[in-house]
């Protein structure tokens, strides 16, 4: 991930300087959780990426699991929201990994409350004060426990080599909740068999 391929505090559009990448750290540290786009493969084989789409950037408060990058399937949209009463997001990367978090405030509807006073902040810094305020607020216990049965959803899809997609990850939460089961049975054999057959019919 060079330099040149972060989106800078502020939206700054420029050139990076030394400053810039002393600074780096208070961007991203080793260990941290990013979602990026694969911009172009070096001849060793190398990937460089870039974050520069406000799409994309750190990852915090969420949880994340690794399927077989074969189970995922190109989709026009990777990064999808299973509405209410979920409420949570789930980003599907082209290499397996999944990320999956508590949905993201609408700009259009949080715009007035993050912005300026007349709410007439730009949607980019909106979108910059939402992404900031929803990783500094902490996660609740439903939201917890939401977040954990699509987890294991996603786990229970993987087990049947079923593929991963917003839908059927969806049908699963929905048949789990609608046997009664509990989010830390949900990974027993037979009930991994049980909630993944919606997928099969």
């Amino acid at each position: 991930l060079p330099l040149s391929g972060v989106d800078l505090p502020g939206g700054a559009q420029r050139i990076r300087t030394a400053e810039d990448a002393r600074s780096m750290r208070a961007l991203f540290r080793e260990g941290d959780a990013v979602s990026a786009e694969v911009q172009s493969v070096q001849n060793d084989s190398t990937l460089m990426l870039h974050t520069r789409s406000l799409r994309y950037g750190k990852l915090e408060n969420g949880s994340m699991t690794c399927v077989p990058p074969g189970l995922v399937r190109r989709m026009r949209q990777h990064m999808c929201s299973l509405d209410h009463p979920v409420n949570v997001d789930i980003w599907i990367g082209c290499n397996g990994a999944i990320w999956i978090q508590r949905s993201m405030p609408d700009p259009e509807k949080e715009g007035s409350s993050v912005g300026d006073e007349d709410g007439a902040a730009p949607k980019a810094e909106t979108l910059r004060k939402l992404r900031k305020r929803h990783a500094e607020t902490p996660v609740l216990p439903d939201e917890r426990e939401a977040i954990a049965r699509v987890r294991n959803a996603v786990e229970c899809l993987r087990l049947v080599h079923c593929y991963i997609t917003p839908q059927n990850v969806r049908k699963v939460y929905d048949a789990s909740k609608e046997m009664g089961m509990r989010v830390a049975d949900m990974m027993r054999p037979e009930n991994v068999v049980r909630a993944t057959a919606c997928t099969r019919s």
